[in-house]
């Protein structure tokens, strides 16, 4: 009797520990967190070194998200000392109304690691750029990089203030024109790299090819609420900055584009220009794809004004009255529209401006 309880308690205390075993690897299927056993080695973050840890891993997988097939947009890193600023200075001209030009100036801080870092990036538009899905990438790169914001906030901080200097206010028409003038009267420097530069660096190097100021004042007007587009010439492998219109054009003086649910007119950030004068070299191009950058709602109103003056600027070069020798300030419409009806080069012969 003794001998068999002494088996009994054996017993009992292997199956004890088995039991203990059993809890140490099984995760009772009714308690939260219940997962199959994984088999997973140490994670390294890739920042810690120059190369990412593998990992191997027998957990269960989750279904992966399905692809939108849309390439990831390239983001700046900065180079060096973060605290580093350098300075820009710009003098440019505009003209609000009746009183003439006003010539505004102000600096422009710049975030040295940001731009040395944006140089050595290399972005260039999709060789295939009827890709839509590229271009959107491409123009993410610009439009969403953390980097950059800090660029934006600076430029748009000191054109703000121009807005209303001297105690003046202007309005949200003559504001977009106020930023338009200012780009364009950025240097142009013809860029023969496919490379495109960033916004900062147009800001910092005071110099830039139509292609590379577009790309800023188009993220400038978006920010500041207007409804604008990137316009990209698929056959040319060239973009410019388009504004919304809402009101009809009378005649086709000014060109009109269009994505089926909004109109927009050509601006050339390259050079001074009126908004909606479509340079000669783009009359007989294919029309642009439409990438509207932003959310913005505000309009360019007073076109058919413009439109008057571009009208009769064409009419009186193909009349041989003035040449690409003439000074016109695209930045003074007023003006420009005055010395049209003072002029008298348009007597005897449609002019629009003499209506105005």
């Amino acid at each position: 009797m003794k001998v068999t309880g002494f088996f009994v308690i054996i017993i009992l205390c292997v199956l004890i520990f088995l039991c203990g075993c059993v809890q140490i690897i099984i995760n009772p299927t009714h308690l939260p967190g219940a997962t199959t056993p994984a088999v997973t080695q140490a994670q390294t973050h890739p920042d810690a070194g120059n190369t990412a840890v593998a990992v191997i891993t027998k957990a269960p997988v989750k279904d992966a998200p399905a692809s939108t097939g849309t390439k990831n947009p390239q983001f700046i890193v900065p180079v060096g000392d973060l605290a580093r600023t350098g300075h820009r200075t710009f003098t440019f001209n505009y003209a609000s109304g009746y009183w003439g030009p006003n010539e505004y100036t102000f600096r422009v801080p710049v975030n040295m690691s940001v731009y040395y870092g944006a140089r050595q990036m290399k972005i260039n538009l999709p060789q295939n750029s009827q890709n839509p899905e590229e271009i959107q990438a491409y123009i993410r790169s610009f439009e969403s990089d953390p980097a950059m914001e800090q660029t934006y906030t600076n430029v748009l901080k000191e054109l703000r203030n121009a807005r209303y200097k001297n105690g003046g206010y202007l309005s949200d028409d003559e504001y977009l024109e106020l930023i338009i003038a200012f780009v364009q009267q950025i240097p142009f420097v013809e860029n023969p790299s496919p490379k495109r530069k960033y916004p900062i660096e147009v800001i910092y190097d005071k110099a830039g090819d139509s292609d590379e100021k577009s790309l800023l004042l188009v993220n400038l007007l978006a920010r500041e609420g207007y409804d604008v587009a990137l316009m990209v010439y698929e056959d040319l492998g060239y973009e410019t900055t388009g504004i919304r219109v809402i009101e009809e054009m009378p005649d086709t003086s000014l060109k009109v584009f269009t994505n089926g649910k909004k109109d927009y007119v050509f601006i050339d950030a390259g050079v001074p220009r009126f908004i909606g004068s479509v340079p000669a070299a783009f009359q007989t191009a294919e029309d642009p794809g439409i990438y509207p950058v932003g959310n913005g709602t505000k309009s360019y109103g007073p076109i058919n004004y413009v439109w008057k003056i571009v009208a009769d600027l064409n009419h009186m070069v193909k009349l041989g009255k003035i040449d690409k020798h003439t000074i016109i300030n695209s930045w003074d419409k007023t003006g420009t529209c005055s010395w049209i009806k003072n002029s008298k080069l348009l007597m005897n012969t449609t002019c629009y401006c003499c209506d105005i």
